[in-house]
């Protein structure tokens, strides 16, 4: 799967939120389908939102937060992605790789 493709889509079609403490808030309130993080996401915020959320898939790319953020044509870096709305995307396919 192309997920600079998807993310595209998701953000024209569906609804994304962006930053850890949105995505943190999402998964505690029970909206977040997933939430993808890049490469160098701090280990420790994956390792409690993971603990405290184990039934929201989490996915980790192999992008780095400055990549991730050009993906989604953003003008800072993103660390972290979390799905409200897949919308028209392809993203709820990604598989949880987190142990």
């Amino acid at each position: 799967m192309d997920v600079v493709k998807q993310l595209k889509m998701a953000l024209k079609t569906g609804k994304l939120l962006f930053g850890q403490n949105q995505a943190a808030a999402a998964c505690a309130h029970g909206e977040a389908k997933l939430v993808i993080m890049a490469a160098n996401c701090p280990a420790n915020f994956v390792d409690d939102l993971h603990t405290s959320h184990p039934d929201v898939p989490m996915h980790r790319l192999m992008m780095v937060n400055r990549e991730l953020g050009a993906a989604c044509a953003k003008p800072f870096h993103v660390s972290t992605i979390c799905v409200i709305d897949a919308g028209n995307s392809d993203l709820l396919s990604l598989k949880s790789n987190l142990e």
